[in-house]
């Protein structure tokens, strides 16, 4: 069938009309629409930025002003390859800076066309880079008003719950931060669950429930942390370590930081370490006067070596210290190696030593020995190339100051011999070795006094009787009453303020000796170095607690069982 001059003029207006609604469509497009079709006319990628995270330490690769003139982003990056987002290609200035990048810089780079909208989104990460960098060239400051402050209505854990549980999310950290100081924990814990968050303080060693927060608050207090600590905020399915200051007007704080992925979401782990060195006298440690008198007269010697023993957190690097303090004159040059720094003295030349790095304990033994030092301090020693440094710095005229992981003095022997020291050296390069614990103390405002149970006593007294009696301590000749914690305000209700050690020493005298060379076991170590004089661990807790220092219970916690399954009262 023909059609007709009207059916062509129809054709005609109906095909005018879907032109102009196709224009009218292209021209009320959205803003994405737009850059995909340009990111066409020039066979570039288009990527949506709204819907991608970006990392923003590329991003602040290229300077924000010249960013923000040239209307462009970088947005990846590996090595010198980098992928650039601009809102149009032919842009005079787009085109410019990139020249400039790529001659001054030697960049090579691949556009994609985003959006207006998506270049904005790109440009505030140059504020969180701005944040970021504030924190890194600033520490938390926490003035002794604004500490005093936050520890308004904080006398007890049992407020400082209800404080917390009170106060708004933007103050959470600060309020976490002074509590801890308040109560002098070591370590703040904050571990996702599934429908709450868990805050716990290690206090005195032990870790107390503070309070559960709601799980929207997690996430600020994780960005908080990372920020602080230098962390990558973008990454949060791998381990993390960090650290950050604290500074106050009297001491400055260090805080080191860890946070690891859990299935709930990422847990933080925040250890307090203060700058401020006073309590670390040598006789403030919790030395018995049998032990501290033989302590004193090793530390003098000008040659040989001290070792501490002990599992992570038994204080080996606080006693250390107490000795370098001891030490430290001015006609003495002390040099240390360290993972990482604890406390900073005036007066000594402290290195820090690092696992992920090429100089460690045994390449820095080596180094320092150059120094012309009187004393090192070797942090820890966990191979046999440090074990065979510091055994010869110990030999060839410096007092070399170390710790070992063991559980009791006299497997230190065995620990060196497995480290491929030769048994003919370890008495020669050794002066005496510790093993210690820290054990809470009893509150001295609500400790109390009672009577136990006879079997108690005569399992007190049984042990007493085999404690070797030729060290000129003084023993209880009855034991009639022992103490107990039992709780009140100044201690915020635990029963125990502050921690003192418990220890084991003994000198390596020629009888020991001998036993080495013959390849003999750790317990036939200790028995010679019982008939000398040495008291171990638990004799010295169980003595420390009959004075009142402290109680069975944490002995026994620290030591472990003492009398078996007994019970301590009527």
């Amino acid at each position: 069938m023909q059609k007709t001059n009207q059916d062509k003029n129809d054709e005609k207006i109906i095909k005018k009309r879907l032109q102009e609604e196709m224009l009218q469509r292209l021209y009320h497009k959205s803003e994405e629409e737009q850059a995909t079709a340009l990111a066409k006319k020039f066979n570039l990628g288009y990527i949506d930025l709204n819907i991608l995270f970006l990392d923003p330490e590329v991003v602040g690769t290229i300077p924000e002003e010249e960013a923000r003139g040239a209307n462009l982003a970088a947005i990846y990056k590996v090595g010198k390859k980098y992928q650039i987002a601009v809102t149009d290609p032919e842009n005079y200035e787009t085109k410019k800076l990139l020249k400039k990048l790529q001659k001054e810089s030697g960049i090579e780079y691949r556009l994609v066309v985003v959006s207006s909208a998506s270049l904005r989104k790109a440009w505030k990460n140059y504020e969180y880079k701005t944040m970021t960098e504030t924190f890194e060239n600033q520490s938390i400051l926490l003035k002794e008003k604004d500490l005093t402050e936050f520890e308004k209505g904080i006398g007890s854990l049992i407020e400082l719950k209800k404080r917390i549980a009170e106060i708004n999310t933007t103050e959470v950290f600060n309020i976490i931060i002074a509590g801890a100081l308040k109560t002098n924990s070591s370590d703040i814990h904050i571990e996702p669950g599934l429908d709450h968050i868990r805050l716990r303080y290690r206090i005195d060693g032990v870790l107390q429930d503070i309070i559960n927060f709601p799980r929207n608050i997690h996430k600020t207090i994780i960005s908080r942390v990372k920020m602080l600590s230098k962390m990558k905020l973008n990454v949060n399915d791998v381990p993390q370590d960090g650290h950050f200051n604290i500074k106050m007007e009297n001491e400055n704080v260090n805080v080191r930081t860890s946070i690891l992925p859990t299935n709930n979401g990422e847990s933080i782990v925040m250890r307090i370490l203060s700058e401020n060195i006073t309590g670390l006298g040598l006789d403030e440690l919790g030395l018995n006067q049998y032990y501290l008198e033989k302590l004193e007269e090793e530390i003098k010697k000008p040659t040989g070596m001290i070792l501490t023993t002990g599992p992570t957190g038994s204080g080996k690097t606080t006693t250390l210290y107490s000795f370098i303090s001891r030490l430290n004159q001015s006609d003495v040059k002390i040099i240390t190696l360290e993972n990482p720094i604890e406390y900073r003295i005036e007066g000594v030349s402290q290195t820090e030593v690092s696992d992920e790095s090429t100089f460690g304990f045994a390449d820095g033994v080596k180094a320092i020995v150059r120094q012309d030092p009187d004393i090192v301090m070797v942090g820890e020693i966990r191979d046999s190339q440090t074990a065979e440094a510091a055994i010869q710095a110990a030999l060839t005229g410096h007092l070399v100051l170390s710790t070992l992981h063991t559980n009791n003095a006299a497997g230190a022997i065995p620990r060196l011999l497995h480290l491929g020291v030769s048994p003919s050296l370890i008495a020669p390069a050794t002066n005496a070795i510790i093993a210690q614990r820290l054990i809470r103390k009893l509150c001295s405002h609500c400790k109390e006094e009672y009577l136990p149970a006879q079997e108690t006593v005569e399992k007190i007294g049984k042990i007493l009787s085999q404690i070797p009696k030729n060290n000129v301590m003084e023993f209880p000749k009855e034991v009639k009453t022992i103490y107990r914690s039992r709780g009140c305000s100044k201690c915020n209700f635990i029963g125990y303020s502050g921690r003192t050690g418990i220890y084991e020493v003994f000198s390596l005298t020629s009888s020991i000796e001998k036993l080495i060379v013959e390849g003999m076991s750790p317990s036939e170590i200790t028995e010679i170095a019982r008939k000398e004089g040495m008291i171990e661990m638990q004799e010295d807790g169980i003595l420390k607690a009959l004075n009142g220092i402290t109680s069975l219970e944490e002995v026994r916690r620290a030591t472990g069982e003492i009398f078996g399954g007994i019970s301590f009262s009527k």
